[in-house]
């Protein structure tokens, strides 16, 4: 008995300590935000279709693969494997700029030239953070700060917005009207985009573009 109640121990002792699971995007988004990224592919199309109408498809075409949408957002998965030549972003000094179209539903409506509306290459920086990564712009009236998630092929954004002033950025989920949810994925080598779909403020598609410092 002394030899059983022994082995019983032993065994109790050795048996591994199951880590907690990594988190993800899924149990961390808001009902809104789900749906609003679900709808990605929307937002490229009306978007785009409000820009064109306005006459400003030269200033679209001048934007280059920015402003083109790719196969993975076209059907609306994590990505297609060999879809977008290119890594996703490690850790490091970058440089972003914020991309908007089309005009925003139910926003005040924006003259022409709005539809089209490109920042300057700003400071961004992409950091690790726990088990995940962490994006945020730098600079601007308005930068984006939050949590980037691994997805398949792309990275799922989960943050919010600060506005010039503010010291940081508040946590996801504390004011709806300050979250933003996106999609990044790679356009090639050393090229990415951050697609924000119906944002609360100006626009229906933000995309931030990003390239190395």
């Amino acid at each position: 008995m002394k030899r059983l109640l022994a082995m019983l121990l032993f065994v109790g002792c050795a048996a591994p300590v199951l880590a907690a699971p990594a988190a993800t995007w899924q149990r961390e988004i808001t009902a809104p935000d789900r749906k609003r990224l679900a709808r990605l592919w929307d937002a490229w199309t009306q978007s785009l279709d409000e820009v064109v109408k306005a006459g400003q498809g030269a200033a679209l075409k001048a934007l280059g693969p920015v402003a083109v949408p790719d196969a993975a957002t076209i059907n609306g998965g994590p990505g297609i494997s060999g879809a977008v030549a290119g890594e996703l972003p490690v850790p490091g000094e970058y440089k972003c700029r914020m991309v908007r179209l089309g005009q925003r539903e139910g926003g005040t409506k924006a003259p022409v030239a709005a539809m089209v509306d490109a920042g300057a290459m700003l400071p961004c920086r992409i950091e690790a953070r726990g088990d995940g990564l962490w994006l945020e712009q730098r600079g601007g009236a308005q930068r984006l700060g939050g949590r980037l998630y691994v997805d398949g092929g792309r990275l799922v954004f989960l943050g919010a917005t600060a506005l010039r002033g503010e010291m940081g950025v508040m946590p996801y989920g504390a004011d709806p009207q300050r979250d933003a949810v996106g999609a990044l994925r790679a356009m090639g080598k050393l090229h990415w985009r951050l697609e924000l779909p119906w944002p609360h403020w100006q626009s229906n598609l933000a995309i931030v573009e990003i390239v190395p410092a």
